[in-house]
Order: C-alpha cells, then structure tokens, then sequence
C-alpha cells in the first residue's frame, strides 16, 4: 500500500505599500506588471529595531533586534528561502534568534522556520489552534488542493505567462524544497504579553483570512505587524484554490481592533510597510469598509431572492474604495467574494428550482450539441465564438465538447486557446495562472501536482493520527460494498494501537486493536509516516525489520489495496 500526502499547508494571501494604477481598466498584462514592482527584494528598514525582508519569496519574514537577540516572524515557505533571508538578516546584526512568531498557519508562514531555529531549541509562538492547521497538511482533500494551488500560483508556468503572484513574486516550492515547520511551542487563545530579548510584545487572536491570525503589536514601537489580515489587493475573502469559508464579518471587525491601536508602521506579512498613524488609520478603514461592503450588499440581495449570479451583477465597490490602490483584484475578486458569501450563509443552492435536480452532464451536453446541430456544429461555434474574441463563451461551450468529443485534438486545441486567450487579458494573477496551467494540461498533458521533500525530523512533529485518518477517504468503496474486515496497527516506538476497519463501503479508525483483524501490522511511527510520504518502500521496509505483519500478509495486502494510490 502506498497512499502519498503532499505537504502544503492550504496556503495563504498578502500585500504591501506605495501608489499603484487605481483602475484596473487599464491593459491587464500592464497593470500586473507595474503591480511586481511591490515586490522589490531585499530588506527594508520599518524603524528602530524592526527590518522586513520582501520578495524572497511569497511571503516576508520579519526581524525583531531585541537587546541580546532576535525574534523571527514567519518564516518563509521553504527552507531554502528561509537561510536566504537568515542570510540577509545576518548582514545586519549577528544576535542569535530567541524566538519564532507564526502569525498563522500558511505554508509561506511556517515551512522555513528550521532554518531559523539553526539547530537549536528556541520557543516558538501561535495562536493555540496553529498546531491544529499545521498537522492538517495530511487531509483528506490534499491532493485536489495540491494540485489547485499549483494552477493558482503558477507554478509551472513560464516567464510571462507567469508574472507574479498578487501577494508575493511566487511561490517557491518545487519537488525538491525542504518544508519543515516547527511546531508552537507557547500558545494561547485570546491575547499574550511577552518581553523576549528586552522587547515587550503582544500577540492577538484577531481570525480573519485564517482562524488562527495573529498580530504582533510593539507598544513601544508603536507597530503592528498584522499578519495576512490586510495586504495591498482586495482581500482574498474566497481562494480558489479552494478552503473552509472565512468569516469576512469576522475578518472586517479584527480591522477595526488594529486601528484602535493607533500604530505608526504597519508591516504586512506581504509587500512593503506603511508609515504614518493618519495614513495607516485610513487604510485600514477602508479595507474594513471593502469587506463590509461585500458582506452586507451580498446579504442585501441575498434577502431579495437574487441568485448568486444575479448578485454577482449587483455587487460593486463604491467608487472611493474601488480606486483605492489597496483594493485592486491583483489576489482576491469581488465576484468570487459575493459567491463565497452567499454560499456561506446559505450552501451551494442558489434558491433557482433547476438546479435541484439537473441533467448529467454528459446529457445536458448531449442536447446542447442537438441544439447546435450536431457535435461538429458546435465545434463550429466555439470556433467562431474564439475567433471573435469571446473566449469565455468558447470556453463554455468546450465544457461540452470535452466530454462528447473527450479525446479530439480539435476540442483540446479549442479550448486550450480559448484559456490561453482568457488569461492574455487577465489582471488578477490566480485567474491568469490558472487559466494557463489547466491550457498546458489541456494541451500538454501537464500533471500540476507535486510531491515536495520531507525530512524524517520534521515527520516526528506530525500526528501519526493525521497519517491514519486521511485514508477512509482514499476507499474504493465500490470494491468494498459486501465486505466487513479490520486491519490492526501497532506502533512499537509509541505503544500507540489503532484498528482500521473497512465496513461495507465505508472506512473508519478507531484507538486499540479489534479481536476480529485479519492482520496487524507492527511497525513504528516513522516507518509509517516514511512509506507514506514516499519516502520509504514498503516492500523494503517488509523485506528489512522496519515492518512486521502479524497475521496474513496476503490479507493484510488485500485491505490495503482496497485504498487509492495517489501519485
């Protein structure tokens, strides 16, 4: 059995400071372009004591100069970025580091933070719940969001299509970055006063883009670092990488509690700082106004009747705010806010009976093609809609011909120029990228997903709970409908035991071993954590003394067969 997990964090967001084109009319490739400036690398100093590091990769790190050390807040999303940037800090002052601060979850936040740390054992600081988001990276829709955020941020793409990542440069993970996070060792839940290396510090829960944000107020500085909850783009209220709904209510009202702060500098965890107490007020004024503007005119229309898509035409931003430099869609959208609203309140049914039992799609594909006059004669409109410049008809149209025609390089050629097309004139860059990615595996046969480099050290820190608990949803359930048959765990290193049990299309782990299991198999934590993050065989690790099967091996095999294989 080999069932793989890829270690990204569901991911992130961001933004910094200085003027920017306040309309996104503008030629789309040209305004992103000007956007990259933002991105500008190096460090920069925010006042005494506080230098940010920008555009090393997706994110910023922070350094805090306290009396005899430093404290580092997010870590960058590799470790190679991370010794980069530790690199970059060292040129400034060479006091070892006391401490880490994640100020959530995110993959560009924590995955460096071993480089930091040097070896050493250092406290690191987060939100009680962080820990919880971290040892999440094994889930049961990982290799979907994998594979999502690969098309979002364009991993894959070359210079040009790819020109930046609306909150960052990019995002440097590849198949052979080093992600290793250091689990929170001081947490807490509402709020924390702390003095490391002589610099009083306080964290506050303030859950916005994610649960668990935290900023990071410096009294004595008067400086917030706030973290993912404000970057220069509209905010991303809805990823389409895919996530758990955020709260934009709850997004807007962690704003207004870093204005009443009155700070001088703010520090986003993206982009470049502001400075000034008028200048940052104003600002986090209005992006607290945005997000409620969004909120409220979508439950607004919600409460009319409208539809989603109705609502969708409805929902603009108030002048001032859409020319607000700090809320151009180079990240987050409005559109995509609005729907990840409605459906936050009210799921996926948008009230239009229709959609409560429609058409299979190949059947609604079907008789659109009737409608056309035959599959070839709808090939023939989406070539004409293509031609004259109304690529996202095209697109729709391909949507039904892939699947009557999955196979016609026509079709593929198709709708890989109607992407192509739709991301030429793209500003925002997750719609850009994703529009290229999934053209190059239309065309190309582009697989977007990765597996990324673990080290056993960083393995120990996850649960090995995580690593049982994403396989039910792995079963191939039709293969298992009239079956009812366990398989034991028992971990030698832990002296921790754990049935999994199949039962009639459906899988579950429980603690302890059951009397009926077909087999057991004895092993240890970092074996198993090993052969499924592909790090180990597991027939090398049957053939050594690394895996026992206790029972019969053949049955044992047959249960783990029963699970997908996702590469």
């Amino acid at each position: 059995m080999r069932y793989l997990f890829v270690v990204f964090a569901a991911l992130l967001a961001a933004c910094g400071e200085e003027p920017l084109p306040t309309s996104t009319t503008q030629l789309a490739p040209e305004a992103l372009k000007a956007h990259s400036d933002l991105f500008r690398k190096g460090v920069e100093k925010v006042t005494d004591g506080v230098y940010v590091a920008i555009g090393y990769g997706l994110a910023n790190s922070i350094m805090l100069e306290g009396d005899d050390g430093i404290i580092i807040v997010d870590t960058m999303e590799t470790e190679e970025e991370a010794r980069e940037v530790l690199a970059a800090f060292r040129t400034l002052t060479d006091k070892p580091v006391k401490a880490i601060i994640y100020t959530h979850n995110h993959t560009d936040h924590v995955f460096g933070a071993a480089a930091f740390a040097e070896g050493n054992d250092i406290p690191v600081y987060a939100h009680e719940s962080t820990s919880y988001y971290i040892n999440r990276v094994v889930n049961q829709i990982r290799p979907i969001i994998t594979a999502r955020s690969m098309r979002m941020f364009g991993n894959h793409l070359p210079h040009g299509e790819h020109i930046n990542d609306g909150i960052g440069p990019h995002l440097g993970i590849t198949p052979d970055s080093q992600l290793y996070a250091l689990p929170p060792t001081h947490t807490f839940k509402d709020s924390l006063s702390v003095n490391i290396a002589g610099l009083q510090i306080e964290l506050v829960h303030a859950p916005g883009e994610t649960e668990d944000q935290l900023f990071v107020w410096l009294p004595e500085k008067r400086t917030v670092l706030t973290g993912d909850n404000i970057y220069q783009t509209f905010p991303n209220l809805y990823t389409i990488r895919g996530t758990y709904y955020r709260d934009v209510k709850q997004w807007a009202n962690s704003l207004d509690t870093i204005r009443e702060l009155g700070a001088e500098h703010l520090v986003p965890s993206h982009t470049r700082p502001v400075h000034g107490a008028d200048k940052v007020a104003q600002l986090l004024t209005d992006y607290s106004d945005a997000i409620n503007f969004v909120h409220d005119q979508t439950l607004r229309y919600m409460n009319l009747g409208l539809t989603p898509d109705q609502i969708v035409e409805k929902v603009h931003l108030p002048e001032h705010l859409a020319s607000n430099p700090w809320l151009q869609e180079f990240y987050g959208k409005v559109s995509w806010s609005v729907r990840s609203v409605f459906d936050g309140y009210l799921g996926w049914f948008s009230g239009n009976p229709s959609e409560l039992q429609p058409l299979a799609e190949e059947e609604e594909a079907r008789r659109m093609a009737e409608l056309a006059g035959g599959r070839d004669a709808l090939l023939d409109k989406a070539r004409q809609a293509l031609a004259n410049q109304d690529a996202q008809w095209a697109l729709d149209l391909s949507d039904h011909l892939m699947l009557l025609k999955p196979d016609d390089d026509a079709v593929k050629t198709l709708r890989a120029d109607a992407l192509r097309q739709l991301g030429e004139k793209e500003a925002n860059p997750n719609a850009r990228n994703y529009y290229f990615t999934v053209a190059r595996e239309v065309a190309d046969g582009l697989n977007p997903a990765f597996r990324t480099q673990m080290s056993e050290d960083f393995l120990a820190t996850l649960p090995i709970e995580n690593f049982l608990q994403a396989m039910p949803a792995l079963l191939k359930a039709e293969d298992t409908l009239d079956e009812n048959v366990a398989l034991g765990y028992a971990f030698r290193d832990s002296n921790k035991q754990f049935t999994l049990r199949i039962r009639r299309g459906v899988a579950k782990v429980h603690t302890g071993i059951d009397d009926d299991v077909v087999a057991t198999l004895d092993t240890t934590e970092a074996t198993w954590k090993a052969i499924a993050a592909g790090i180990q065989n597991p027939a090398t690790a049957l053939a050594g003394e690394a895996l026992d099967i206790d029972g019969s091996t053949l049955s044992a095999m047959k249960v783990l067969g029963y699970f997908e294989k996702i590469d």
